[in-house]
């Protein structure tokens, strides 16, 4: 579910120009989808609008700054498309990246947006405490 649309973007995040509107329709809902991943989906169980004006906001901005992140690097097709560049040769010339196994997956998502999300506790993989059950 996109949780942003293109007034929000422009007006007040102030993203970087998206003229074609279809590509910013998809940018929003596949932002939207690998907010929803990183999360997971802890904003599409609870309910968007159920959750506090605080955190609503820092996962729009967390929306508007993976959408910027695609038109940054052309799209979520770039990013997705598992072409890995960490290691490369041409002729005798070759180039090693190094970093953690799972760098590629990391790459994929807006180290911006990472940073919104992680002050709305939707970023916790943990079990949470449940405090109905003592009733």
């Amino acid at each position: 579910m996109p949780y942003i649309d293109k007034p929000y973007y422009d007006e007040d995040y102030l993203g970087l120009e998206i003229d074609d509107e279809q590509t910013f329709n998809r940018y929003v809902k596949r932002a939207s989808d690998m907010i929803d991943q990183v999360t997971n989906f802890k904003i599409n169980r609870a309910g968007f609008d159920k959750l506090p004006d605080f955190i609503q906001g820092q996962v729009k901005k967390a929306i508007a700054a993976q959408v910027e992140f695609y038109q940054i690097n052309d799209g979520p097709e770039s990013l997705d498309a598992g072409e890995d560049f960490s290691n490369y040769q041409i002729g005798n010339f070759s180039f090693s990246k190094g970093g953690r196994s799972e760098s590629k997956q990391a790459e994929r998502v807006s180290p911006a947006a990472i940073d919104y999300l992680r002050t709305t506790g939707l970023l916790h993989s943990g079990l949470g405490v449940v405090e109905h059950v003592y009733y």
